[in-house]
């Protein structure tokens, strides 16, 4: 079992996301977002990203340093701040 404790440390977290409106009604904020993992990945934050085959949903795994830098990529994600996706679930490792 991981103690929580360990979550302040350096650790991957893998981020589901589900659509909350329609996607193509918000193409520019889905590019926005695709800039702004693009970016996170040229730093070494995202080991991945993808889409589920043929479902309204997506994920990305995100390497960070602690927990607060977590919740600073989900709250900078363009598609988070204007309600085009929701975060469903987060499972560190």
């Amino acid at each position: 079992m991981v103690h929580a404790s360990a979550y302040k440390d350096p650790h991957h977290v893998m981020l589901f996301f589900e659509e909350v409106s329609n996607p193509a009604d918000n193409q520019q904020c889905l590019a926005d977002r695709r800039g702004y993992y693009d970016n996170l990945k040229s730093n070494g934050k995202v080991v991945i990203s993808g889409d589920f085959w043929n479902q309204d949903k997506n994920f990305v795994i995100v390497s960070v340093s602690d927990d607060n830098e977590l919740v600073q990529i989900i709250e900078n994600d363009p598609a988070i701040k204007q309600n085009v996706l929701e975060l469903i679930k987060a499972m560190p490792f």
